[in-house]
């Protein structure tokens, strides 16, 4: 009765096992005996063809066979290079082979296997590990199970930070001016950073400079720094005073953040004749001026902005003099709290004699730096870090800026196109129309427009140019390898254009602009990004295409043609 209940069993009904040995005899003994077992079989020669066939067929697959010895790839590295398709998918990986050492052994359970058969084969012997095979397979797919929504959540997430940061790369960051005359460290303890440097220059060629620190970390800490970015760059372009633009910022914090939140934050202004050092500290720690006369503590006089309505009056500028060589250093918390694997903070171990160390006309950044990674030595760190040594050199200071007036009622139309080794340094948006004066009355849809132009070049840089397909996301370390494919892609040379075009045009009420651009790829599925709702994409299990969906919801439209190498927005107002 049990063999005419076997017999109604299809083949294969206890699903596909990979069988991988080098030797024919042995691979066709193992295969016909799990036939026997109700398993259809695949098989591979040697490790390399292991490899290949599980990617190929790795949904299909429930248990691997592993062969220890064998050429071209042995069956410990095709262990750990299958276990890292498996990803979620838990799929048993039993080794088989006539060695019966213990270093063997230890190097099966290294590479990722999860039981052992030695040859030659005895069939009971294969019946029981299959059996405990399975019942650890299923457990472990059943947790996973259970646990994939709060996955899909994480990715999500993740996901959205690095939209995020990206936006805020392109309004933030890449609106600062003089980066490459400063040291900068910004190191966050989560993909976004709560810690803030804005720098930019004053109408006599002079420089400003803010470092914020919100208080936690991630993109819930940094809410507000778009506006502060805004009004920090809009303000000192124009020459507001340092006053007023704190005064600015704090009244902006206070009404943005939650009772909790507030902005830790040291400014500093250089007029352009370099001679004078204009600086507040609300909050932050001692940012050191280094001076031919010796060291200089500008400690932290003032509350942090966001906290009360009004900044107090007793908590005025400061003032100190400057001459050629001397240099300032500015950081957060997150550099004197960096621990060590001791626990110990940095600021009890290397910053201090690094500090006390600084010569006049030198620059300690590069130490400082150098001292924080020896102290940490990767340890995972609980806040962000941020770094700033800003020295007084001629080269740090432009000419004065003349204003260039254009017509409120007149439009304009302005293109670039990149090639080859400049693809994937688009500037933003500011920094590229903001010295020709056609940003003049559009500050308020700058950090919209940035968003747009920063998105629709991605893509068609990523996808019309480089071929990145937006599916290596999926995978739970999937932006990681996406974005290092895309850094390894560019660093190899790629060749190809992009051509951007932006077309103002105001009326009486508001006006328009229409963003176009092309690339010369051979053009992508837009498919995915045809979606007339933009929640869909929101919500989609899918981990992309929510940079595309928050654009069409800035935009009036949004169209691709011809296969997505032209795509054109419409931002109205």
């Amino acid at each position: 009765m049990v063999k005419n209940a076997s017999v109604e069993k299809p083949m294969g009904w206890r699903g596909c096992a990979l069988v991988v040995d080098d030797d024919p005899i042995s691979r066709h003994l193992l295969a016909r005996m799990l036939q026997h077992e109700g398993f259809r079989t695949e098989n591979a020669r040697d490790g390399k063809e292991a490899v290949v066939q599980f990617a190929a067929l790795h949904p299909q697959i429930d248990l691997v066979f592993m062969d220890a010895q064998m050429p071209r790839m042995d069956g410990f590295e095709a262990t750990r290079q299958i276990k890292a398709l498996t990803k979620l998918n838990f799929v048993p990986v039993i080794f088989q082979s006539a060695l019966q050492d213990e270093d063997s052994l230890l190097r099966g359970i290294e590479a990722g296997g999860d039981d052992f058969l030695t040859k030659p084969y005895n069939h009971g012997l294969l019946r029981a590990r299959i059996f405990a095979m399975e019942r650890m397979r299923d457990l472990q797919r059943h947790v996973a199970a259970e646990h994939l929504p709060l996955l899909e959540l994480l990715e999500r997430e993740d996901e959205e930070q690095a939209l995020a940061e990206r936006i805020f790369s392109r309004a933030i960051k890449n609106r600062n001016v003089a980066t490459d005359q400063l040291g900068l460290l910004l190191r966050p303890a989560a993909m976004f950073s709560g810690d803030l440097v804005l720098t930019q220059h004053l109408p006599d060629g002079g420089l400003r400079v803010l470092l914020g620190d919100f208080t936690g970390h991630g993109l819930a800490a940094a809410v507000a720094a778009l506006p502060v970015a805004d009004a920090f760059h809009a303000m000192t372009r124009k020459g507001v005073e340092d006053a007023e633009i704190l005064a600015e910022l704090n009244r902006k914090l206070y009404q943005l953040l939650p009772i909790e939140r507030f902005m830790a934050a040291c400014l500093v202004s250089i007029p352009g004749d370099g001679q004078m050092l204009h600086w507040w500290n609300g909050g932050l720690p001692s940012a050191w001026l280094r001076t031919q006369d010796g060291l200089h503590e500008l400690t932290s006089h003032a509350l942090p902005l966001g906290i009360l309505p009004e900044l107090p009056d007793s908590a005025g500028l400061r003032q100190h003099a400057l001459q050629a060589g001397d240099s300032l250093l500015m950081f957060s918390d997150g550099l004197l709290e960096a621990q060590n694997r001791d626990g110990i903070p940095f600021e009890n171990a290397g910053f201090r004699p690094t500090i006390n160390a600084w010569q006049h006309a030198d620059t300690v950044f590069s130490k400082m730096i150098e001292a924080l990674d020896t102290h940490c030595l990767n340890t995972e760190q609980a806040d962000d870090i941020a770094v700033v040594e800003i020295p007084l050199n001629c080269s740090l200071f432009t000419a004065p800026q003349a204003t260039v007036q254009r017509a409120v009622n007149s439009g304009w139309n302005w293109a670039i196109e990149l090639r080859d080794e400049h693809l994937g340094n688009l500037r933003s948006v500011d920094a590229m129309l903001r010295p020709l004066g056609l940003l003049d009355g559009l500050d308020a849809h700058l950090v919209a427009l940035e968003t747009i132009v920063a998105e629709l070049y991605s893509n068609a840089l990523e996808h019309g140019i480089l071929k990145l397909p937006s599916s290596l996301k999926s995978a739970p370390d999937g932006f990681e390898v996406y974005y290092e494919r895309r850094a390894d892609s560019l660093s190899a040379g790629c060749l190809g254009c992009i051509r951007l075009e932006i077309n103002y045009k105001p009326n009486a009420v508001g006006g328009h602009i229409h963003i176009r651009f092309r690339d010369s790829g051979t053009g992508f599925d837009v498919t995915d990004w045809q979606i007339s709702d933009p929640n869909i994409a929101l919500a989609a299990a899918r981990p992309w295409g929510r940079g595309i969906a928050l654009v069409r919801q800035l935009c009036e439209s949004l169209t691709y043609h011809d296969q997505g190498r032209l795509v054109e927005a419409i931002y109205r107002w």
